[in-house]
């Protein structure tokens, strides 16, 4: 210690250009290290989307973004709502306070939706993301069939099924996956071939056909299921898949003057 004084003592300039460059490089970092006060905190955020296939951004706004944003600015915890619509689809996103338990805002957000009426017969139902749509996917997988497997091309019913039986189903039950989605595929349909000159004969109209095909395959609520603090809504589907059974839906049933009660079948003025 004495020899570094001494030293020290004996050398006084290089002493000072040690002290200069000392102040020197803390003004420098001064100037350039960013200070901040307060730290980044991500505040909670769920989504819900709404597709309607075909509807302008206009039609989306008026008429399910104004009437979920209404619906659900009353929930607790809610601290800001913003919207965006799209072609054929809406999202609303609703960011709520620091705290909030998620859990069961998450629950208040499903009960909430499935008691909202009065959007457009051909939207699909709500569905909730737990994520913010601006995330990247951490991962992606591409599926591709060798070539020469068929010679008619590859089957895309097959392929879309497998992939979101096989693999979308099992990945979505990992912990800590917040959402899967897939592009590509097909999907099986069934064409419903009317017949006008039934349609005349029973005196029936397309729309009456459409609406029966609508109520056949609609959500209904049949009550909650309390477990703990949470509550689940119940809800009861009932979709035809087979033309068999799609033949037995009734599309209007009629009273005769006997009194007897006569059913006009979807398979009596269609094929499929």
């Amino acid at each position: 210690m004495n020899g570094l004084i001494k030293r020290a003592i004996e050398r006084p300039v290089a002493v000072l250009a040690i002290i200069f460059l000392i102040v020197l490089f803390g003004f420098v970092a001064l100037r350039s290290i960013p200070i901040q006060m307060s730290p980044d905190i991500e505040k909670p955020l769920l989504q819900v989307r709404v597709s309607w296939p075909g509807a302008s951004p206009e039609d989306v706004d008026r008429e399910i973004v104004s009437r979920l944003e209404n619906e659900l600015a009353s929930l607790k915890g809610v601290e800001e709502i913003s919207s965006s619509s799209l072609t054929g689809q809406a999202r609303i996103s609703l960011t709520y306070n620091v705290g909030q338990d998620m859990d069961k805002a998450t629950s208040d957000l499903i009960s909430q939706l499935a008691g909202i009426s009065g959007l457009p017969t051909d939207s699909k139902q709500p569905r909730v993301r737990t994520s913010n749509s601006d995330d990247s996917p951490i991962a992606r997988m591409a599926l591709a069939e060798l070539d020469g497997t068929r010679d008619d091309g590859p089957d895309l019913e097959k392929l879309g099924q497998f992939v979101e039986n096989e693999i979308v189903a099992k990945l979505g039950r990992i912990e800590g996956v917040s959402e899967i989605t897939f592009n590509g595929g097909g999907n099986f349909e069934m064409r419903v071939n009317v017949d006008a000159v039934k349609l005349s004969r029973y005196q029936l109209s397309v729309s009456e056909v459409l609406d029966a095909l609508r109520s056949s395959t609609s959500l209904a609520s049949v009550g909650s299921i309390d477990e703990g603090k949470r509550t689940y809504a119940v809800r009861a589907e009932a979709i035809a898949y087979t033309p068999e059974t799609a033949a037995n839906i009734i599309v209007r049933t009629e009273i005769l003057q006997t009194g007897e009660r006569v059913a006009v079948r979807l398979g009596e003025v269609a094929d499929f």
